[in-house]
């Protein structure tokens, strides 16, 4: 070790190898396409979960002059309620992750799922707009 350097590897290296010895692949074996599908699928079920919060934050915030109007907010005192959104999501994020460790992953992902649905209900059916 010389000067400070790491001497060995940082990760841990695959063995691409076959490990029957054959060159190619058996009958009705997927390989990695299965794992890649299911990786790609889980994935895009996340990412329609931020989709959602961030669709929810940008359909509310043409509400701000309603808003401020109705509690009398000046522009800094609506900045601040606006951050609450951020900081409910690093209080959200701890009490999921709990939530994940109690009961799962895909779970925790139906529960959150059934709290954004029932969000959006009352934007959904609300029959008069309050201006």
């Amino acid at each position: 070790m010389d000067d400070g350097q790491v001497n060995r590897r940082l990760l841990p290296e695959e063995n691409l190898e076959d490990p029957d010895g054959g060159g190619g692949s058996k009958a009705g074996d997927r390989g990695s396409s299965t794992v890649t599908a299911a990786v790609v699928f889980s994935t895009s079920v996340s990412v329609v979960g931020s989709f959602v919060y961030g669709f929810a934050a940008g359909f509310s915030s043409q509400a701000e002059a309603g808003i401020r109007s109705d509690l009398g907010l000046s522009t800094a005192a609506y900045s601040l309620f606006g951050s609450m959104l951020t900081i409910g999501g690093m209080v959200g994020a701890i009490v999921v992750g709990k939530v994940a460790d109690l009961i799962g992953r895909r779970y925790t992902m139906w529960l959150s799922g059934a709290f954004y649905i029932l969000g959006w209900l009352p934007i959904i059916f609300a029959q008069v707009l309050l201006i």
